[in-house]
């Protein structure tokens, strides 16, 4: 329980290998992809960033109990304060490790996740998840930040592809970046369809939207056919084929011309993600995208020049 009353979330850190360098963007010039275990490759005044950022994690006081999703011959049975989920696999294959170790030892909680190469300031974590709770229950919740009008304050993160996302109808697109920390029901959403697709998203990060909304559908197509000939067998709906790939064409077209208000977003991502039947039995449920304040969630370490900005920064 939260300091306030509130129940803290269990919080997992993506904290695998990046096997292959990830993709550049085309127009980037001059810059290095990292690979390996960042979180324990890069180290700040003798530390490793995980270890870093679990003491943040702590202080923070939101998260209970932490997980660490990783090799055991890298980060051992425990790591500071979480717990070790062993897996070594796809991005896709690590997360579906973590939300199944969390969720056995959690029964019934949201979950939290985020990326082991951030180093997330304690206040921004709080004012974002003000935004959380103020809201919960929420079918999902993940954070688009807002960027800052002059490219240049991002340092050595300025080439990062942003978005362009109007807060409400009727208001401007503003830039934004993706927050690297989610929180949703596990009951609620379509676990092997989460696990494929942000798999094939992780392994096109930094690509164009429309890019990699074809490589996504274009595998998870056939799957998603047979699960509709299952419904259909059962005597349900075969729906899910049509729902999916109608909301995923409107939200990759929305993304890409940067035409749609956060929650027409969030409402593209519902109906894909969350089950139909959840969403029949909890009408007033939402997924939410809020675009708010807190840069350093948004300033993951894809290069190496990151690395050694942030490096610089905390010595």
């Amino acid at each position: 329980m939260h300091t306030d009353g509130r129940p803290t979330l269990p919080l997992i850190v993506l904290a695998g290998s990046d096997r292959r360098p990830g993709t550049l963007p085309e127009d980037v010039q001059g810059l290095h992809s990292l690979s390996g275990y960042k979180g324990v490759d890069i180290e700040i005044s003798g530390r490793a960033l995980i270890d870093i950022l679990l003491e943040r994690l702590v202080e923070s006081a939101l998260f209970e109990p932490l997980y660490v999703a990783g090799p055991r011959q890298v980060y051992g049975e425990t790591c500071g304060p979480a717990q070790v989920i062993d897996t070594d696999g796809s991005f896709g294959e690590n997360i579906e490790a973590a939300i199944t170790a969390a969720t056995r030892d959690c029964p019934g909680r949201s979950l939290a996740i985020t990326a082991c190469d951030i180093l997330p300031e304690v206040g921004e974590l709080h004012r974002l998840f003000e935004d959380y709770y103020s809201n919960a229950p929420l079918d999902f919740w993940f954070p688009m930040i807002l960027a800052p009008e002059g490219r240049q304050e991002l340092g050595a993160s300025a080439w990062k592809p942003e978005y362009r996302i109007a807060p409400r109808r009727g208001a401007g697109p503003r830039a934004s970046l993706p927050g690297h920390v989610v929180v949703a029901d596990p009951e609620a959403v379509r676990l092997p369809l989460v696990y494929s697709s942000f798999n094939l998203a992780y392994r096109s990060r930094n690509r164009p939207v429309l890019y990699r909304l074809w490589l996504i559908l274009s595998h998870i197509f056939g799957g998603l056919l047979l699960q509709d000939l299952r419904h259909l067998l059962g005597l349900r709906l075969p729906t899910i084929t049509l729902t999916v790939v109608v909301h995923s064409i409107l939200l990759g077209v929305h993304l890409g011309k940067g035409t749609s208000t956060s929650e027409e977003l969030a409402y593209r991502l519902r109906n894909i993600f969350v089950r139909y039947r959840h969403r029949r039995r909890y009408p007033e449920r939402r997924g939410r995208l809020p675009l708010l304040e807190g840069l350093s969630l948004a300033k993951d370490i894809d290069t190496v020049e990151e690395a050694e900005e942030m490096v610089r920064e905390m010595e």
